[in-house]
């Protein structure tokens, strides 16, 4: 006889895994035992070798891969610690399992198109909203032929939901302020159509059918965009549309909104970019600090000190509309929120930094020192919105030289730069990255590319991906010091960029990676300084920004080496670590 452990130690909680877990212990099947240590699942049992593989066979087939998992685990073990008691979880969200998809979602199957399929696992179907349920497979075919014949299809609407939209053409409605989104119809055709890595393909297949980030194949006959966001079917009624679609031969297709988280991966683990609460869901955050304010309304998110921990609720769409709800003060102060929020989990918090790089907040590096004395070091400076202003301040600045052997070589570029408007705010590497777009040829080189600002950024990271090397130019990313702290001299940058462009006109790729490459070993450098000065121990990553996956590699591979790097695996990028971090301001609040 043995006692055997199986555990699945998450980065945070993973319902699924809870309500397995109780299944398990429910099932007379099988004698075990169960707990749970923070977001470690375990299920212990005794018993002859035979009788262990069986369960193990049954336990590998049940608890599907999360993007949560950090590692599972078998182990002998001598004395259980695990009970009969059932454990407490969130409500689940997912519409279904590997034991009912094959059921309902394969067109071979008895039950294909069943939407209320009945399974025994995930009881999916109790959690089903009624509009979906009533649907039959002929109806769900009608929705099929309805796209077939007009181009695009809307799907039953969900009250309190926003209205999803399947097309076979881009999304225009985005007016360039988004990336696409597609939803994956054949998973076995993905690699003919994205370069995605072995990471990526486990996250879109995992429990939480997570939004991630490619490119196209290069020369792609139909995908001309620089970058997409990818995921696959979230709901049986999608499962069984991306089914039929897939019998037609569609591999994938174009879907104006989705509730898959969009994640993105940050010191080789993935982080929600902005956590995606249900009404009325309460997420508890444990935290021996006592805040300094007992609530705040900030986006999307209530957040409420009670006790000796911190709830969270979700607000309804409506309210979370309400921009009247987020305190400018707190958007400012940003990155010193993100701060707070990283060190909830720290007992002193002292000797840290945040490198806070967003799309809409002020992006700053903030240190903490061994006093808890916060002081501002970095600022992003805020960059022209319109190309004409730019090319006057790059014309007033010691680049001008430079920048007149750019316009004499590259006059179709130099247009384009001066006919630029970037939708605000500007004061982000996004902006910054657009305008090296157009240095770098984008609109000129391919006419795919319109002036907006996330094509524009894409182009430049879709580049930079494609680089095969690891040498690259360095371009300069020189500070310049203001009474309060420090910015960036963006002219000498783009100036630098421009030089390169100059010498090495044909590889735009390696350029695009140097810039990259260059940004993250000048941001290392910055911290490296500050280390000397007042001792950084860790580092804090937080920001939109790090949705450039790029660059929030090229930042851990360099930042990793000297800091402990801390991506704030309970919480998000933007958005509900501002939320908590904003309960800690010590500014007063009105």
């Amino acid at each position: 006889m043995k006692n055997i452990r199986f555990e699945f130690d998450c980065q945070r909680e993973v319902p699924f895994y809870g309500h397995l877990c109780n299944q398990y212990l429910l099932n007379d099947q099988y004698d075990v035992t169960i707990g749970q240590t923070g977001n470690n699942y375990f299920i212990e049992a005794k018993g002859e070798q035979p009788a262990l593989e069986q369960l193990a066979d049954a336990i590998a087939e049940d608890f599907l891969i999360s993007s949560w998992l950090i590692k599972p685990n078998i182990s002998l073990i001598v004395t259980p610690i695990g009970n009969n008691k059932l454990l407490q979880h969130t409500p689940l969200v997912q519409e279904y399992c590997q034991h009912c998809q094959p059921q309902f979602g394969d067109n071979q199957a008895r039950h294909f198109g069943q939407l209320d399929y009945v399974c025994p696992c995930c009881q999916a179907e109790k959690r089903l909203n009624k509009q979906h349920q009533a649907l039959g497979l002929n109806e769900v075919k009608q929705l099929v032929d309805n796209l077939e014949s007009k181009g695009y299809v809307d799907l039953p609407t969900i009250e309190g939901k926003q209205a999803i939209q399947l097309s076979y053409k881009p999304n225009n409605a985005m007016g360039g302020s988004e990336r696409q989104k597609l939803v994956i119809c054949n998973p076995n055709n993905l690699n003919a159509h994205f370069v995605v890595s072995d990471q990526q393909v486990l996250a879109l297949s995992s429990i939480e059918k997570p939004l991630i980030c490619s490119r196209a194949i290069d020369n792609h006959p139909r995908l001309t965009e620089p970058l997409y966001s990818l995921c696959f079917a979230n709901s049986r009624l999608l499962m069984v549309i991306c089914e039929l679609l897939r019998q037609r031969g569609v591999d994938w297709i174009y879907i104006n909104h989705t509730d898959n988280p969009q994640l993105a991966l940050v010191n080789a683990q993935w982080v929600p970019l902005q956590e995606t609460g249900h009404n009325n869901t309460t997420l508890i955050y444990p935290s021996d600090k006592a805040p300094l304010h007992d609530d705040a309304q900030l986006g999307q998110y209530d957040v409420h000190w009670v006790k000796d921990h911190i709830e969270v609720s979700a607000l309804s769409l409506a309210n979370s509309k309400n921009t009247e709800l987020a305190p400018v003060q707190q958007l400012h102060e940003a990155a010193t929120c993100a701060l707070h929020a990283a060190n909830l989990g720290v007992k002193k918090a002292k000797n840290c930094a945040v490198l806070y790089l967003s799309d809409s907040n002020k992006s700053r590096i903030v240190t903490m020192d061994s006093k808890q004395k916060l002081e501002l070091f970095f600022e992003f400076p805020t960059l022209p919105d319109n190309g004409y202003d730019i090319v006057h301040q790059i014309d007033s600045s010691p680049q001008k030289n430079l920048f007149d052997k750019f316009k004499l070589k590259y006059p179709e570029d130099y247009l384009a730069l001066l006919e630029l408007k970037l939708s605000g705010p500007t004061n982000n590497v996004q902006s910054l990255w657009a305008i090296a777009a157009i240095i770098l040829g984008a609109t000129t080189a391919d006419k795919n590319i319109s002036s907006n600002k996330v094509q524009l950024n894409d182009f430049v990271i879709a580049n930079a991906m494609r680089h095969k090397g690891s040498n690259a130019p360095r371009v300069d990313f020189p500070l310049t010091r203001g009474e309060a702290f420090r910015s960036l001299n963006w002219c000498k940058t783009l100036g630098s960029i421009i030089s390169f462009r100059l010498a090495e006109d044909g590889n735009i790729e390696k350029l695009a990676f140097g810039m990259h490459d260059s940004l993250a070993d000048f941001i290392c450098n910055w911290i490296e300084h500050l280390d000397q000065n007042i001792t950084i121990k860790s580092v804090a990553l937080a920001g939109s920004t790090f949705s450039n996956e790029l660059l929030g590699k090229r930042i851990s591979l360099r930042l990793g080496k000297n800091f402990t790097l801390n991506p704030n695996l309970q919480m998000d990028l933007e958005g509900l670590n501002i939320a908590v971090g904003s309960l800690f301001l010590k500014q007063r609040r009105h």
